[in-house]
């Protein structure tokens, strides 16, 4: 073979073994960049009942991490329009794995015995905000478990014909109503009658049944605000 030739030879095999040396890196970074998929995570729970308040959750996801999600646990078979019974609170999600307590005797108001569900939502616009941006191209998640929880031992009935009731005074109350104590306890049960701070001209009459406090402008005989709870103004 001439020398030539064999020159040309070599100068191949050095310019195959340099590409093949260059593919190699490339294919390392390709597979070192694959980005997962996060429009298909996934969220699941369950729950149980620690005591009548606590209830456990027990996380699992595949959401990139740490998130910001809605734990709340509600009374079962509440409507849209419902005033909502339960509790509810933020919480930081860090682990793809994990479990976390809420403790219902922080809520608002005691919460009924009852057959609940304990539920964790994950909303995008806000859930990701504080944590991994990945998290943005999440779609909105969530996911239920069932439980039953003792409570405060008060009753379910009850607790719903409250509800109607103040959902009756949010919608057909408005300032300066003229008052006539039959005709309001004719429809939100019998009044407590109190002094009120808010003038020396007015008094608070408060409905136990539907824990909502009138306050009434005597002079005026007319309803110049309601209130939530037992309150004086």
């Amino acid at each position: 073979m001439k020398l030539e030739d064999q020159m040309i030879r070599l100068s191949f095999y050095a310019a195959f073994a340099l590409l093949i040396g260059c593919s190699e890196p490339s294919d390392e970074l390709e597979t070192n960049t694959t980005l997962v998929d996060a429009s298909k995570a996934t969220l699941s729970v369950t729950a149980e009942n620690l005591d009548q308040n606590r209830v456990q959750f027990e996380v699992q996801t595949t959401i990139p991490l740490p998130v910001e999600m809605m734990a709340s646990v509600s009374l079962k078979g509440q409507k849209p329009n419902d005033v909502f019974i339960g509790h509810s609170e933020r919480v930081t999600v860090d682990e793809d794995k994990l479990n976390f307590i809420i403790d219902t005797s922080n809520s608002k108001d005691p919460l009924p015995a009852g057959e609940y569900e304990a539920e964790l939502s994950f909303y995008p616009r806000w859930g990701a905000k504080n944590g991994n941006e990945a998290a943005n191209s999440v779609p909105e998640l969530h996911a239920k478990a069932d439980i039953k929880l003792e409570a405060s031992g008060t009753n379910r009935a009850n607790a719903e014909r409250k509800n109607e009731l103040q959902r009756w005074v949010m919608n057909n109350l408005a300032m300066n109503e003229p008052w006539n104590r039959k005709s309001f306890e004719k429809r939100l049960g019998p009044s407590q009658k109190g002094s009120s701070t808010m003038s020396h001209l007015h008094d608070a009459y408060y409905f136990p049944n539907a824990d909502v406090t009138l306050l009434v402008n005597r002079l005026k005989n007319e309803v110049t605000v309601w209130r939530m709870g037992n309150v004086t103004e």
